[in-house]
């Protein structure tokens, strides 16, 4: 099988290649998009007790597990008009979206007042108890964040509880990501080019990297169709997709360099090549797939 593809390699390369970046294109379009379809959440176990009490509180009395805090701040302390109007106004607000259960603040619950103001009497706090579960709460709390936390009147207004934590944490993440990509793709490229000597053979190993990432996301992306799939997975795979299309390549392009070296004949050195480096890329790949 593998002296067949060397062979239909030699006789329509430039097919090849045009399908090659086809279904580059096809695979990016389809899953560049699924860090919105992976789940934030997944830290806990919902046939566990906790979990339980969770979906009862929640059923019952409306105290979410994920909740969103709103630290208002004023330089006349908590109690002062000043706050009590930003305060109060923000709590008429949040009432009035369908993201959430139900709100308690120091100035909107008198049983609760002395538990939501600080000991140094400057700041009052926001309870939100919000809808979603673990896995949109975190979306509904970063959206409720950008519409009504931000500063008014000299007063401060910040956000935080579990539920920012999360949202916070899963753009970290995906900026990380960004990051990792945009670093390690230009110094794999300038490694390679020191290690083959040449951009043509250094370039080949990046390309099938990229081409190895849209496609782990594209796998990822229709593994949600059917179960939840941790937002972290797309780290791991997109890790593992660069690293191990590089050293295959390099597996690869050594070995058929060894070839073309003895034998001289550029079509046999890719058959030999594929018959038997390519035997041992494809056992490890399978290997790896079904880990």
């Amino acid at each position: 099988m593998l002296q067949a593809t060397a062979r239909l390699a030699i006789a329509a390369p430039r097919r090849i290649v045009a399908g090659a970046i086809l279904v580059f294109i096809a695979a990016a379009v389809f899953g560049i998009p699924v860090a919105k379809s992976l789940s934030p959440g997944g830290f806990q176990d919902p046939n566990s007790e906790s979990a339980h009490a969770i979906r009862v509180l929640t059923d019952k009395f409306g105290q979410s597990g994920q909740q969103l805090l709103i630290l208002v701040t004023a330089p006349a302390g908590a109690n002062s008009e000043q706050a009590r109007q930003v305060g109060t106004g923000l709590v008429d607000q949040l009432q009035r979206s369908p993201l959430i259960y139900n709100v308690t603040s120091a100035w909107t619950a008198p049983q609760a007042a002395a538990d939501l103001v600080s000991t140094d009497g400057k700041s009052g706090m926001i309870v939100v108890n919000l809808k979603g579960g673990e896995n949109d709460a975190q979306k509904n709390a970063q959206t409720l964040a950008d519409e009504f936390v931000h500063d008014r009147d000299g007063v401060t207004v910040r956000a935080g509880g579990p539920a920012m934590q999360y949202a916070q944490i899963n753009k970290q993440n995906q900026d990380d990501l960004l990051v990792m990509e945009i670093i390690a793709l230009p110094l794999s490229f300038v490694v390679l080019i020191w290690v083959f000597g040449g951009l043509l053979a250094a370039g080949l190993p990046i390309a099938l990297g990229a081409l190895s990432v849209v496609g782990s996301m594209s796998v990822l992306r229709l593994v949600t169709y059917t179960t939840e799939v941790s937002i972290f997975a797309l780290n791991l795979s997109t890790a593992m997709s660069l690293a191990l299309a590089i050293d295959y390549t390099l597996l690869i392009v050594s070995r058929y360099r060894d070839e073309l070296a003895e034998h001289g004949d550029r079509d046999q050195a890719l058959i030999r090549t594929m018959a038997t480096s390519g035997r041992t890329v494809l056992f490890s790949a399978v290997t790896v797939a079904l880990s």
